[in-house]
């Protein structure tokens, strides 16, 4: 249990008394106080991880406390404690910031499925923190590696947008860095002191994701066997990235137009309306008015989502800047490794007429590769044949081959990319995980694109 400290609140003896028994056989320290102005002191002499009030108390009451106590300590969840009759005044509290609510009389079972639930939602939070602290630095927009004309202009967007509240979509292939968009989009905003917290919409299932999105009630579904808090509801004066936003269905689309238009939702399976301040970053890699015009994707969603659209560019169109990227990808992990690697002339050329179809994360699982395998020794063209994959080697030979055949024929985008797919899937022997894998997409999104070409 990390809930250490409590302060009850309540201007009845017995339920004060009741509450402080319950917490103290959780280990729990525990203060009472009779009235709101009670409490602001006892929280001024000593803050606490948690605050119980009543609603309805002489003086100060429950709603007033809840509005000075989340003006002076934020990060302190407050419970309020109610009767049957006053049900609209606990939710009322809800949409002003407090936590949850317990309908008197409650059980000793209520509180401790509260507090567990408490705790879970606070160690979420805590590591969000964290996570964001340590990235901080390494997702300033400026960060990102590339000095071609396009990229300068993703740059400058990425640093305008991070001023407002807008919703931004970000659209490009696999691995051109979209969640690193996001991400800079958070640390350069207001709201970098919030969590940043992301989902995965290909990786659920319908009910999953809804669960994961807007949180579930108990008993709301097969499995639902306790409260479940949201990604919207954890992402509360922060940034929610809807990574792969194309792949979710037409019902959760329409949940998610509302939640956009009202920032309001509620939990699977529940009633109460829970109420965010929410900056929304989504991301894909589909051509959405496309999918519009096909009746896949809602248009009226589809203009919520792109009022600041970001486009990031493919590898294969920023040529100047993959030397460089793989330069530094170099320096970085013959650091982690210990060693000092570098490329040839030959080498570098060999890899510089790859297309990089999987873009900078293809990129990085390369050199990462090449200097787990070659250590100190430098990489020149033999070196890298040796240690790239089967996939990559044969790939890169044909590029550097047919680079100068005048005659060779272009192939187009699409006869790219299913060239390239059952490229992968020979690779993997039809394997779909396996050629998932190799792709660095995921088996949902493989399916759809072979679907597509027909394969």
């Amino acid at each position: 249990m990390t809930i250490r400290s409590a302060v009850i609140a309540d201007d009845e003896f017995l339920n004060r008394d009741l509450m402080e028994e319950i917490l103290s056989r959780l280990d729990i320290r525990v203060r009472t106080a009779k009235d709101g102005v009670q409490v602001l002191r006892a929280l001024e002499d000593e803050p606490a991880d948690l605050l119980m009030t009543d609603i309805r108390m002489p003086g100060m009451g429950g709603l007033k406390l809840l509005h000075k106590a989340k003006e002076k300590w934020p990060a302190m969840p407050v419970v309020m404690m109610t009767a049957y009759a006053s049900v609209e005044s606990a939710v009322e509290s809800m949409r002003q910031g407090a936590y949850d609510y317990l309908m008197k009389p409650f059980g000793v079972e209520q509180v401790e499925a509260l507090l567990l639930r408490l705790s879970e939602r606070q160690q979420l939070l805590r590591e969000v923190v964290m996570l964001r602290e340590e990235n901080r630095d390494r997702h300033r927009a400026r960060n990102f590696l590339g000095q071609t004309p396009v990229m300068n202009d993703v740059f400058a967007v990425i640093e305008r947008a991070a001023r407002s509240n807008a919703t931004v979509l970000v659209n490009g292939e696999s691995g051109t860095g979209k969640e690193l968009v996001a991400r800079a989009l958070h640390e350069q905003s207001p709201r970098a002191g919030g969590p940043f917290v992301k989902v995965n919409c290909a990786a659920l299932t319908e009910t999953l994701l809804a669960s994961e999105l807007f949180g579930h009630e108990k008993g709301s579904f097969t499995g639902a066997d306790s409260q479940r808090i949201g990604r919207f509801e954890l992402a509360d004066k922060g940034t929610i990235l809807l990574d792969e936003i194309s792949e979710i269905s037409p019902e959760l689309q329409a949940k998610l137009l509302r939640v956009l238009e009202e920032r309001q939702f509620e939990r699977v399976g529940g009633e109460h309306t829970i109420s965010v301040d929410v900056r929304v970053v989504a991301t894909t890699n589909r051509d959405l008015p496309e999918e519009v015009a096909a009746g896949r994707f809602r248009e009226d969603l589809y203009y919520r989502l792109n009022v600041i659209p970001i486009s990031m560019p493919p590898l294969r169109e920023r040529g100047d800047d993959v030397p460089n990227i793989l330069r530094h990808y170099l320096a970085h992990f013959g650091a982690e490794m210990g060693c000092e690697p570098s490329f040839t002339d030959d080498g570098l050329a060999l890899l510089c007429a790859y297309p990089w179809p999987g873009n900078v994360r293809e990129l990085v699982n390369v050199v990462e590769r090449l200097v787990v395998l070659s250590g100190d020794v430098p990489l020149d063209e033999r070196a890298v044949r040796r240690c790239l994959p089967e996939l990559v080697r044969n790939s890169a030979a044909g590029n550097a081959a047919g680079s100068s055949a005048d005659s060779a024929p272009l192939l187009s985008l699409d006869e790219m990319e299913k060239a390239h797919l059952q490229r992968a899937l020979d690779h993997s022997q039809g394997d779909i995980q396996a050629a998932a894998d190799l792709l660095q997409v995921s088996p949902r999104v493989l399916q759809t694109r072979m679907k597509k070409h027909g394969m």
